[in-house]
């Protein structure tokens, strides 16, 4: 997908207002400072929902993972997950596969080897998580992909 550029005049009607979905304001030009507009543009952008049932490592475990909370559907059903943290030090030295299910209503996150697969039932792909050496090593993000499909 290609983001178009904007016009002069389109920036300038876009000046002192917040975008509709994200919540980012456009600031005025020259506004200074502008690293504390910045830093709080890229927060907002992050915890938006952009950043909704992201995979993220969690600072206080090697080898564990949070969660964002966000909303998706899986099967036609609408469900709501409230954020959390995922223990995978079962995988270590392995990719650990993690995804979102619907269960009664209720969203939950789960994960499994990535030599067993991804469940063979309705999910959501979140994010391909490979430990080694009893730490996380890398986080892939796969949720786009299920997004997307055809």
């Amino acid at each position: 997908m290609v983001v178009r550029e904007l016009t002069e005049a389109e920036i300038e009607a876009l000046v002192g207002t917040r975008h509709e979905v994200t919540g980012l304001a456009y600031p005025a030009n020259g506004l200074q400072p502008y690293y504390a507009w910045l830093v709080r543009a890229l927060h907002l952008l992050a915890e938006s929902s952009a950043g909704a049932l992201r995979v993220v490592r969690d600072a206080a475990s090697a080898t564990t993972v949070r969660v964002m909370p966000g909303r998706a559907t899986v099967d036609a059903v609408v469900v709501a997950y409230g954020g959390g943290e995922l223990e995978l030090a079962t995988h270590n030295n392995d990719t650990a596969l993690v995804w979102l299910v619907e269960e009664a209503g209720e969203a939950k996150v789960e994960a499994g080897a990535s030599a067993d697969g991804w469940p063979a039932g309705p999910h959501i792909k979140l994010a391909e998580v490979e430990l080694a050496e009893g730490a996380i090593v890398s986080v892939l993000d796969r949720r786009f992909e299920t997004m997307l499909k055809a």
